[in-house]
């Protein structure tokens, strides 16, 4: 199920930072360093650029966000509808990548 534009229309300061900040409780400094890469930008022909909104695409950094996302955003919502409404067997897979 892919999203719609990738992880590029996420706002830094949304949803991903707060369900970053559910995931990572107790080590604030984590936290401090994955909104830091958020906020890093790109380097485009040699010439930095402010990155406003999502992640960058391709980053090191951009698995481990997807899979915190999908799992808040989707795991659950699946987890949800399969125990409510689901009949039968179900399988779900997904991966970042």
């Amino acid at each position: 199920m892919p999203t719609s534009g990738g992880f590029t229309t996420l706002s830094t300061t949304g949803w991903l930072v707060k369900f970053i900040e559910h995931r990572v409780k107790t080590d604030r400094r984590v936290l401090r360093l994955i909104q830091k890469w958020l906020k890093a930008g790109v380097l485009e022909e040699g010439k930095r650029i402010q990155s406003e909104v999502g992640t960058v695409q391709g980053g090191s950094i951009s698995p481990l966000l997807s899979n915190i996302y999908l799992h808040y955003v989707l795991d659950l919502w699946v987890q949800q509808w399969r125990q409510k409404q689901a009949h039968g067997d179900v399988i779900f897979v997904r991966f970042a990548r």
